[in-house]
């Protein structure tokens, strides 16, 4: 008898790790800066400014989480962390 492959990362980790990836980007960190900056620099009081940033960063983060390079590289890191 064989034994069988390992399984792969379930829904629940694969989510976790995405989720983790998304929040941590770069990208996404320094595009909420740039909001927060570019609405108080209009004159817009600092509420109004923490609501774009939250809004450009949680956009950027759902755009993180649905590329698939992204899923495919973080699935590849959760696969190779388990045969570890």
């Amino acid at each position: 008898m064989t034994p069988e492959p390992p399984a792969g990362p379930s829904s629940r980790q694969l989510a976790g790790a995405l989720a983790s990836n998304a929040a941590t980007k770069r990208f996404n960190i320094v595009g909420a800066l740039v909001a927060f900056g570019v609405v108080l620099a209009i004159g817009a009081p600092v509420v109004l400014a923490a609501i774009a940033s939250m809004v450009v960063y949680t956009a950027a983060a759902a755009r993180t989480m649905s590329d698939a390079a992204e899923t495919a590289r973080v699935t590849a890191e959760l696969e190779s962390e388990q045969q570890s």
